[in-house]
């Protein structure tokens, strides 16, 4: 009996010790997709494989039970979407749909899974597909954004950076960095998108990407452009945005030529922003932010704390909320920064995994 019983707790304990590590998927624009084992008690990142072979797979989402992710494709040159099946890690192709277009930098999923989105930037449009698991389905919706704003550089034309279901399900969100909008879209269960106007940003800031706080009630744009996240208040009845307040990435006397901002992420909890902020000139200015949620839905800056990489393309959350992971475009690599979980702040693991042209971060759920 008591052997019996050494044999149990021997299995418990590697029962939780293999539970201690979770699945990354780093998407890159390099090659592919790549795969890594995060520890959850060290931030250590090992095991790297590289588990899909192509070429502009710079985004995914994966859906809610772990077993689909959807990426942004080439397919012989032409832009398209894909979606693999999950097995063990693993990563087998389930489907591919191609659009009128170069390639996409943003792909998502509705709550329902039966919608797929697409935003592509240098098209400055957004496209739709209906899903069926993980069939996509053909092209339901392409929608040509129009318009231009006040950075003569980088505002010529529209640029759709990102879009997103909204926390009831009914509309469709796309930062255009082109033309200074979010703009907003009801859309079906069969993919289609309706054009419901937009709502306007500060001239040349630049929308990139945005959340949604944990009650549906505020969403938060990064505006890559001027560096700074406005926070707006939503109609949950209608869908619409009114903008409360806009603060900076930085600290005030913060030097931000050179500079724009690339990623945002919200807790699970909802009490906390992280935003990731490029230093285009490779002068080691690269950097995480974290902001508190105040009771208004308006931001607190907590701090600004080197991303150890060089390009922090994306960052995202592990499912524990214990970590954050950066994707390092220029450098080359994936590094892990602990979260304190009462005050948000970040620390860096010392821990770093080379992946080319890192430029997204998923988990296994």
């Amino acid at each position: 009996m008591v052997g019996m019983k050494k044999m149990l707790f021997f299995a418990s304990t590697l029962i939780g010790m293999a539970s201690a590590a979770t699945t990354v998927y780093v998407g890159t624009g390099a090659d592919g997709i790549y795969t890594l084992q995060l520890d959850e008690k060290t931030g250590a990142l090992t095991n790297r494989q590289h588990v899909v072979k192509g070429q502009g797979m710079g985004f995914q989402e994966v859906n809610k039970d772990g077993d689909l992710i959807f990426s942004t494709y080439k397919a012989e040159g032409i832009g398209a979407v894909a979606a693999y099946a999950i097995d063990d890690g693993k990563l087998s192709e389930v489907s591919v749909q191609t659009y009128d277009g170069r390639g996409l930098c943003h792909v998502s999923i509705d709550a329902k899974e039966k919608v797929l989105f697409g935003a592509d930037y240098g098209g400055g449009k957004v496209v739709s597909f209906p899903l069926d698991g993980g069939k996509i389905g053909k092209l339901a919706s392409l929608m040509q954004h129009k318009g231009a704003s006040v950075n003569e550089q980088r505002q010529k034309g529209p640029h759709a950076h990102s879009i997103y279901a909204g926390p009831d399900n009914k509309f469709a969100y796309a930062p255009d960095l082109g033309i200074d909008q979010v703009k907003f879209y009801a859309f079906g269960g069969l993919g289609e998108l309706i054009d419901k106007g937009g709502f306007k940003a500060s001239p040349g800031s630049g929308p990139r990407h945005m959340k949604f706080g944990k009650d549906g009630s505020h969403a938060y744009v990064l505006n890559e452009l001027t560096l700074t996240v406005t926070a707006y208040t939503r109609r949950k009845d209608l869908g619409t945005l009114t903008p409360q307040k806009t603060i900076s990435v930085f600290p005030r006397g913060a030097k931000m030529e050179k500079m724009s901002c690339s990623e945002i992420r919200v807790s699970s909890d909802g009490k906390f922003i992280y935003t990731a902020n490029r230093d285009l000139t490779d002068q080691g200015r690269d950097s995480l932010t974290v902001f508190s949620v105040v009771d208004d839905g308006n931001l607190k800056h907590v701090e600004t704390t080197l991303a150890a990489v060089w390009i922090p393309r994306n960052i995202n959350l592990s499912p524990s909320g214990d970590w954050l992971l950066v994707a390092g475009q220029n450098s080359n690599e994936v590094t892990s920064h602990r979260i304190d979980r009462k005050t948000g702040k970040l620390t860096f693991s010392g821990q770093k995994a080379e992946v080319p042209k890192a430029m997204c971060i998923n988990f296994d759920r």
